[in-house]
């Protein structure tokens, strides 16, 4: 989880520190363009942290650190250059949280990889699209979403995610008790869609904040599908600091 962190912190990092100059004209309250904090430091503050998280994985294991390996090249290859592509960068970015959910389970892979896999490969494919359609949502952060065709067909890609889970449950592939977590973050992804559709810039960054909050929502629907509800409610308390945070911090 540590680990997980730090890449987090990293990447975050690296984005501002490669983009300084962009972020000076469109972003200038940033740290970095507001020289608040140098980019010299910056850079040592992000290989500190990059490190720290390859360190850690190694120290659970093997698999972990082969992993995390993967992870951050994904993770700088991003911040550096992929994300100026159109079609890259939200299959990256959505590469980075599906190698995070690998991550996360790599204390339990063994090989052969047989027993649980499916299931595996299943969370991180629904959150690998879930981040694909807020990575879209962020292209148009500054200029808005003139077309409400395109945003009826990223929050459909979101119902899709709904309906995928639906059936996982039916077929035991998720405890039937995840289906309380589900419905409520239906409600909740259909609230800001119902919210987004004008389109304006505004609005669509508040939608960008509001869908990556939810990946909370998301990780506890399946952590109650793997584990029960006491843990999946206990992921659902990360909300609190994550709301709190997102009125001080800017989350798109």
């Amino acid at each position: 989880m540590t680990s997980s962190a730090f890449f987090y912190v990293a990447g975050v990092i690296f984005n501002d520190y490669f983009d300084m100059e962009l972020d000076k004209k469109e972003r200038p309250f940033r740290p970095l363009p507001s020289d608040a904090i140098s980019k010299e430091r910056a850079l040592q503050i992000a290989i500190g942290f990059m490190g720290s998280a390859l360190i850690l994985a190694f120290i659970v294991s093997w698999t972990s650190f082969t992993i995390a390996v993967f992870l951050s090249c994904m993770i700088f290859a991003y911040d550096y250059k992929l994300k100026h592509s159109r079609i890259l960068n939200p299959i990256t970015i959505g590469g980075t949280r599906f190698l995070n959910v690998i991550l996360g389970a790599s204390t339990a892979i063994q090989l052969p990889l047989v027993t649980g896999f499916s299931h595996l490969i299943f969370v991180a494919i629904c959150v690998f699209v879930y981040v694909i359609v807020i990575a879209f949502f962020s292209s148009k952060e500054l200029s808005g979403m003139r077309s409400k065709s395109q945003i009826i067909a990223l929050f459909l890609t979101n119902y899709a995610i709904v309906i995928a889970i639906g059936i996982a449950i039916v077929f035991d592939i998720l405890k039937p008790s995840s289906l309380l977590i589900l419905v409520p973050f239906t409600v909740i992804i259909s609230l800001i869609f119902r919210y987004s559709i004008s389109g304006n810039a505004v609005r669509i960054q508040n939608t960008i904040k509001n869908l990556v909050i939810s990946i909370i929502i998301l990780d506890s629907i399946f952590v109650t599908g793997t584990t029960g509800l006491p843990i999946g409610l206990m992921t659902l308390l990360f909300l609190v600091p994550s709301i709190i945070l997102s009125r001080k911090f800017y989350v798109t």
